[in-house]
């Protein structure tokens, strides 16, 4: 989750929409890394990829330093898992975190959100051999010029590969909203976010999209999944998860609140950074989630959500 969001107060409106669906918790900060420096911990931003007989997770933590801070898990059953601790950090950045790892190969690409100081993200990428041992590249795209719609930021990043192309997602916005506690950063009351697209040939050098951005609707922590209908976008919310749809990736069409708040506690405040495993080898689809207890957003652990088939094939219904 990018530092603008922990720094802004978001204001929670109840809704009467809530999920039948029981979510299944995965992890909640229990290390100094983990904890936040209010000492209740703050995980989300999950990044899960099923490798043979095991998942894998990367995922985002706040240490009791503020600092936020690239962490692995794994687990053979999904429900039992194993923390391995941080696997990326940077000693010279504010907040590095929003872990998107792409396997090319023998070699993994993970993309993420770095800020040197402050909330000027931008994206920066990393790679290892293995998943654990990580060396970092530097950023890869930069905010843009000033005035233009990513000027302020970009994060979040969200990254496939196919056809021999890296293709990317991500957060960018301008200015933030007037009282955000944010120095330096000019501020807008018609302040949004905005998604961007990108490709690479190699994960290093990027292009742009000429016609940026490609979706708008306040939009941010997305995770976009290509399936045989088309390419989906899930995007947080107070509300819960998002989507939208589009059968080329530039194109979206809106669909909305896909999966409400459970109308429990742990979600009281939506579904931060969601993220989906797509089914394969007998393993269910899963909508992986932070699930947001305050307002603020910085109290987040990470839920699970088991989703029957017929959830990902009527997006493209049309309905």
């Amino acid at each position: 989750m990018t530092s603008v969001v922990l720094l802004l107060l978001f204001i929670w409106a109840d809704s009467p929409a809530h999920s039948d669906t029981p979510l299944e918790l995965v992890l909640k900060g229990a290390t100094s890394t983990e904890l936040a420096p209010h000492g209740e911990g703050n995980v989300y931003a999950p990044d899960v990829h099923i490798e043979g007989d095991r998942y894998r997770m990367w995922y985002g933590g706040q240490g009791k330093d503020g600092h936020d801070r690239i962490h692995l898990a794994e687990s053979h059953d999904g429900r039992h898992w194993d923390c391995k601790g941080v696997v990326l950090m940077d000693r010279q950045a504010n907040h590095v975190n929003d872990p998107s790892v792409v396997r090319v190969g023998d070699m993994y690409f993970m993309f993420y959100t770095r800020a040197a100081r402050g909330i000027f993200d931008e994206i920066a990428l990393a790679t290892s051999k293995d998943g654990i041992r990580w060396e970092r590249k530097g950023v890869m795209l930069h905010r843009g010029s000033p005035g233009e719609w990513d000027s302020l930021l970009v994060g979040r990043p969200s990254v496939i590969h196919e056809g021999g192309q890296f293709k990317m997602w991500y957060d960018g916005r301008k200015d933030l909203q007037p009282g955000a506690l944010a120095e330096d950063a000019p501020t807008s009351s018609g302040s949004h976010r905005f998604v961007g697209y990108a490709t690479s040939k190699d994960g290093t050098v990027w292009t742009k999209y000429g016609r940026n951005p490609v979706f708008a609707h306040d939009a941010g922590g997305v995770d976009v999944k290509r399936l045989p209908q088309g390419y989906v976008m899930l995007y947080e919310s107070h509300e819960g998860t998002n989507v939208a749809v589009s059968v080329d990736g530039i194109t979206w069409r809106d669909r909305g609140l896909w999966i409400p708040r459970s109308g429990g506690e742990i979600d009281r405040h939506g579904h931060v950074t969601p993220m989906l495993l797509i089914e394969q080898g007998g393993r269910p689809a899963l909508l992986f989630i932070g699930a947001a207890r305050t307002s603020s957003w910085d109290r987040n652990q990470i839920v699970k959500i088991r989703l029957e088939p017929a959830r990902l094939t009527e997006l493209f219904s049309g309905r």
